[in-house]
């Protein structure tokens, strides 16, 4: 017999599959309920709206970043920097993600309080996230007593941080239908980002790569 966490689990991913598809307002029940094999009672005993499904759909999503981790005794501090700045992006620029991004930007206008809502959850929940990852690599003797990674200034320096490296490659993939060039090129970016990034939180690189 099915569990009942793997029924949500099978309606979710067929969730996320018909609204990058087909965008919020295109989606029905009913074709999330096919592409899932579940009846429409199933879907509505757990979810008892679309808009209920989209909202868990994307905020499922924005946890999948949770487990971001780089280490923070290897290689110098511009380079764990430029670690962390790859893996936002490896993280937040996929197929999937770029379309599910898509399908909220397409309900701004028809159902703006829903787009809003999820826009200041993303937000919210990448802020912590990388916050936490910042605080972590923050810890470094080169950069603990710069003004940028005290504890109180952490939570804007995240977001600076996430601004710099995600912010134009993100665009940029919202305006290509093919993601192969982006994903060429923005490991390029998050490296030069990652240092503009240090330079502007006044870490200075010894000559001698101390």
């Amino acid at each position: 017999m099915e569990k009942a966490g793997e029924v949500e689990e099978r309606i979710l991913q067929a969730a996320l599959r018909v609204f990058i598809a087909r965008g919020y307002e295109g989606a029905s029940i009913d074709e999330i309920a096919d592409v899932a094999r579940a009846g429409k009672p199933s879907i509505y005993n757990r979810f008892t709206s679309k808009e209920i499904l989209f909202r868990e759909v994307v905020l499922r999503w924005a946890q999948q970043s949770d487990e971001m981790t780089v280490s923070s005794t290897t290689g110098t501090i511009e380079e764990r920097f430029q670690s962390a700045a790859i893996l936002i992006l490896q993280r937040a620029i996929t197929d999937e993600s770029i379309g599910l991004i898509r399908s909220v930007l397409g309900e701004a206008t028809r159902h703006p309080e829903l787009a809003t809502t999820i826009h200041h959850t993303i937000r919210a929940h990448g802020t912590e996230t990388v916050m936490k990852l910042v605080a972590e690599l923050a810890e470094a003797e080169e950069i603990r007593s710069l003004p940028a990674f005290a504890p109180g200034n952490l939570e804007a320096t995240a977001r600076h941080f996430i601004d710099l490296v995600l912010l134009p490659v993100l665009l940029s993939s919202l305006y290509h239908a093919d993601l192969t060039r982006v994903k060429e090129t923005m490991e390029d970016h998050a490296r030069e980002a990652a240092t503009f990034f240090l330079s502007g939180c006044g870490y200075r690189q010894e000559p001698d790569g101390t």
